[in-house]
């Protein structure tokens, strides 16, 4: 088994690609078959009230099934902008359940999805993450050209990459995010909206690491930070919220 600081040194090796310099990996780590079939399997539907209906399901991922709750807006006609949303170490799909059932409400479809805990190894959770947006994308529901993504801490650090290799994205937001050499590279070649969120006493992040990711950032990204450790509010996700639903004109077609 390679240690960890190996295993680091060979994902930036293979980022970097052989350019001497060049600004582009010689080739996408991230790629996967998009003509895969996402084989969804449906478990239940729930009707928490009369706004929102929650989808129980799974679908095909980078190796295994990705379980996933898919929230759909009730009596919203035409095309919807849609978020995925990625938790942190350790949790899963159930994490930002309320975040996004409050998201769904303002007339986005939103999907939190269960990653492995695997921050040595992003392939994983970038392509799940991907193939959730594959799912959103070909919804008759959903609108392609709003997509939005937001992730905490681990799934920061996916958001981060997925911000600078998924051109799909319209909006990315990035809650307690680490800024380490993968996820700057990405970072700096986002294309999307970019919203961070952090803590100023977070206690798992050094702060250094919160302020490099966001330095990296092209343009002019909305930052918000918070008397707030490791852990955001609902408060905090409120503001995330808002942002997404501005961004991404929900309620318009």
């Amino acid at each position: 088994m390679r240690s960890r600081s190996s295993c680091s040194a060979l994902l930036l090796l293979a980022l970097a690609g052989c350019g001497h310099g060049s600004s582009r990996p010689a080739a996408d780590p991230f790629s996967y078959d998009r003509a895969r079939p996402l084989a969804v399997q449906q478990s239940g539907v729930a009707h928490p009230n009369k706004l929102l209906s929650v989808h129980v399901l799974s679908f095909a991922g980078a190796s295994g099934r990705v379980d996933a709750f898919l929230l759909v807006p009730n009596g919203v006609r035409g095309r919807m902008p849609a978020v995925v949303f990625l938790h942190g170490a350790g949790g899963g799909r159930e994490d930002f359940l309320i975040p996004a059932a409050i998201l769904a409400q303002r007339g986005v479809v939103t999907m939190t999805i269960s990653q492995p805990n695997d921050a040595f190894d992003f392939r994983p959770l970038v392509v799940n993450a991907r193939r959730a947006l594959d799912l959103l994308a070909a919804r008759a529901d959903v609108d392609p050209k709003r997509l939005g993504l937001v992730g905490y801490s681990l799934g920061a650090q996916t958001a981060a990459i997925l911000a600078g290799d998924e051109p799909r994205l319209k909006t990315v937001g990035i809650v307690a995010g680490r800024g380490t050499g993968v996820t700057t590279y990405w970072i700096r070649r986002a294309h999307a909206q970019l919203f961070f969120q952090a803590g100023t006493i977070d206690e798992v992040v050094p702060h250094a690491q919160l302020v490099a990711l966001i330095d990296a950032a092209p343009g002019r990204p909305t930052v918000r930070w918070y008397r707030l450790g490791h852990s955001m509010n609902l408060g905090s996700m409120r503001d995330q919220d808002a942002w997404q639903a501005e961004q991404l004109h929900a309620g318009k077609r």
